[in-house]
């Protein structure tokens, strides 16, 4: 059986499972659009960036040098804040000892800015820059968007100012931010001095009104070099000493600022970690060094995360469709070790942070949600199937079942399948016990099963090789699949090699689906029935010999004896005739009932029509006339055509026989939906009722014309021979119609 009918149940079987795969796949990525948009997985992705910073954290520059006013300098210098002439000399010492820039992150009040002009004027002389903060209060006061303290003059002036994420962490600054003017983020300002210029990659500065807010620009993720205390740093007290090697501080980039406790803003970072808050002078150091070193860290925004994400969701679920649950695990734990991977080597190589969070996610709860709803498709499937399958017809035992549904399940499959290997093992005793040699052939032509008579035939391990020398001098094809098909030529009856008579039939194995699995070949020993048969035929021979030689010897002898009174001459020839009709309707009637003749393509109005040339001449000496109806027209079928034409004969006969003379009988051939029908209609005196009945029988007639009550009998037997029937409709005294019903054979258009 091929087409869909063949995979019904495997189609039955999946369907559910798929459904189910596309609710989940399409509400994992609909929930994965909906976080996205609601930034519901930002946590996650600051933990994962955190993680991979502190892991993958390039070691500081060497170039980069902190001082800071910390507790010690207060304590030997004094309690803050400082006067200008202070950081006059400290300006003055940097300046002396080879600084190539100055970030002095400190606020100064105007007199103190007004103070340290001379300083900043050398510094200018020198090129070297000075870059000091404007200190900005956001909002501003009477509505405005920011308050601003302006930087000293003579300095270039920055902004300090970072972003603090809603966790408390600070991974984000910002290149600039514009107002009334652009200011650069001190750190950017620093890196534009040492030549690397990081705020050419900004738009072009558009003067924002009057009072309006403060536009932030360049949004990059800080590089941190490590925690708090990777850079660098030396005390202010140790600088304004001279205490500070100037081979230290010759060349590199300088930042300045408060550190001590309570006096320096701190700040949680991503690689804070065990060392504690980090300083604002450190967080820009980070951000120095990134920019002089172009490295560019920016997030991927939310549109390639959601892709990412979809695109791991959508990879796992079809590996946990194809893959088996144990290869589909792996697979999945695999994908998330490459995205975390592929994440960091993305922010190490491009400066790019994919945002992972969504894929990881995706990754984390796409397969054991898709592993409930397939375990719930596959609990419920399995419980209809053994529902369905019930006990097979074996004893049921008795089993303690578990509470949970699919404990139950797994009990319930453990008992089927205890009771499946008992139905085989009864199927296997049932083939070895077969009487038949009989072979179990599987589609590629490999033997899987055989039985004790056919290892007694074939050997005790058959092969197709054991199975042709078993029947050589045959000339039948090698034993292969191929040679069992309908109508192949191992199928039939054949002489063994031992000299039995092997009757080989095949019939197709299938599965639950229908689907041809191989065949299951029969080697029927049917030697004793061959013989028999003979013998019967022998016997039929001897017995109608016996009958007829004495009747032909009667006659004979009437015949030529003429002192024979004549009415006892023409009683003794009817009754010798009436003999031998017997012996030959008897051996006629034999052979019919003995079935298993031979099957040709016949055409059933060439035997009509045959049958009618043959009872012409007894028709005609009674003047009867034979109308043929349709008979010229052909009429396939398949049969024997002797019997079938005997069986005409005998129906044309009865009717010639019980027709008045002068009369006419009627010979119809005509189609009956799928079976052709011959109607042998006469005119006589019709078939009594209670006589119809038992019309076919042997031995029975109608009484009125002396048959022997065979004839009827061998056309029932022939019609049920090739599948067909007889039937007699008779009005008494109206004649009668008997029709032969056949299978047709429909010629292909």
């Amino acid at each position: 059986m091929t087409g869909p009918e063949a995979n019904g149940r495997p189609l039955a079987r999946v369907k559910p499972l798929l459904r189910e795969w596309l609710v989940v796949l399409t509400l994992m990525s609909v929930a994965l659009l909906a976080i996205n948009v609601n930034n519901g997985l930002a946590r996650l992705d600051q933990a994962i960036y955190d993680e991979t910073l502190r892991l993958t954290a390039p070691p500081p520059p060497d170039n980069v040098l902190i001082i800071g006013i910390d507790d010690a300098s207060l304590a030997a210098l004094g309690p803050w804040p400082w006067p200008a002439s202070r950081h006059s000399a400290a300006i003055e010492a940097l300046l002396d000892s080879g600084a190539r820039a100055i970030g002095y992150d400190v606020s100064l009040d105007p007199a103190s800015a007004l103070a340290i002009r001379p300083a900043l004027q050398r510094a200018r002389a020198r090129k070297v820059a000075v870059v000091m903060p404007a200190r900005f209060r956001v909002p501003g006061a009477n509505g405005r968007g920011y308050d601003l303290a302006k930087a000293p003059a003579g300095s270039i002036a920055s902004h300090s100012m970072v972003r603090i994420d809603d966790d408390g962490v600070v991974r984000r600054l910002d290149l600039a931010v514009d107002g009334e003017r652009r200011w650069p983020n001190m750190a950017a300002a620093l890196a534009t001095a040492m030549g690397a210029n990081p705020l050419a990659a900004l738009p072009a500065f558009e003067r924002q009104k009057a009072g309006g807010p403060l536009l932030p620009q360049g949004e990059r993720l800080v590089g941190y070099r490590g925690p708090a205390g990777s850079f660098r740093a030396l005390p202010m007290s140790a600088l304004l000493a001279g205490e500070a090697p100037r081979e230290l501080i010759r060349g590199r980039v300088v930042l300045v600022g408060l550190t001590a406790t309570g006096l320096g803003a701190q700040f949680s970072t991503a690689t804070s970690g065990s060392g504690g808050a980090m300083s604002a002078l450190e967080v820009q150091a980070s951000f120095l060094a990134d920019l002089m070193q172009k490295r560019v860290l920016v997030a991927a925004g939310p549109t390639r995360s959601l892709a990412l994400a979809l695109l791991m969701l959508w990879t796992v679920m079809v590996a946990m469709l194809l893959l088996r649950p144990g290869m589909a695990g792996v697979f999945g734990i695999a994908l998330i070790v490459l995205v975390l991977f592929s994440s960091a080597s993305l922010l190490l190589a491009a400066g790019v942070w994919p945002q992972p969070a969504a894929a990881v996610v995706a990754l984390l709860a796409g397969p054991p949600l898709w592993a409930w709803r397939r375990l719930v498709v596959v609990n419920d499937w399995m419980t209809r199937e053994l529902d369905a399958l019930g006990d097979l017809g074996l004893p049921q035992r008795k089993s303690r079942l578990a509470s949970d549904a699919v404990t139950q399940t797994t009990e319930r499959l453990a008992a089927t399948i205890d009771r499946v290997q008992e139905l085989r093992r009864l199927a296997d005793a049932a083939l070895r016990g077969l009487p038949d040699a009989t072979l179990l052939v599987s589609g590629s032509g490999e033997i899987v099963a055989a039985n004790g008579a056919a290892e007694a035939l074939f050997g005790e391990k058959p092969t197709p090789r054991s199975i042709e020398q078993a029947f050589v001098g045959n000339e039948l094809p090698p034993f292969r699949t191929d040679a069992l098909i309908p109508g192949g030529r191992w199928h039939g009856e054949f002489e063994a090699a031992d000299h039995s008579v092997r009757e080989v039939r095949y019939t197709p194995w299938r599965d639950a689906e229908e689907v041809p699995l191989g065949w299951i070949v029969r080697f029927a020993d049917i030697s004793a029935l061959r013989k028999a048969e003979a013998a019967r035929e022998e016997a039929l021979q001897l017995l109608t010999h016996d009958m007829r030689a004495p009747q032909a010897s009667i006659l004979a002898l009437v015949d030529r004896s003429s002192e024979i009174i004549p009415e006892t001459a023409d009683l003794l020839r009817q009754l010798a005739r009436r003999t031998i009709s017997l012996a030959d309707g008897y051996l006629h009637l034999a052979r019919a009932d003995a079935g298993g003749y031979s099957m040709e393509e016949v055409d059933l109005g060439a035997i009509a029509t045959e049958a009618v040339d043959e009872l012409w001449p007894q028709a005609s000496a009674r003047n009867i006339r034979i109308k043929g109806e349709r008979i010229d027209r052909e009429a396939l079928s398949f049969g024997n055509a002797s019997l079938l034409m005997r069986a005409v004969v005998n129906l044309l006969s009865n009717a010639v026989k019980h027709s008045a003379t002068g009369s006419e009988i009627t010979v119809r051939l005509k189609a009956d939906v799928k079976d052709w029908r011959l109607d042998v209609i006469d005119h006589g005196p019709g078939v009594s009722i209670d006589i119809q009945a038992n019309l076919f029988n042997r031995f029975r007639t109608s009484g009125e014309m002396g048959g022997i009550g065979l004839g009827l009998a061998f056309v029932k037997s022939v019609a049920d021979g090739h599948g067909g029937l007889v039937r007699c409709h008779s009005v008494p005294g109206e004649g009668a119609m008997f029709s032969l019903y056949l299978p047709g054979l429909r010629k292909k258009s």
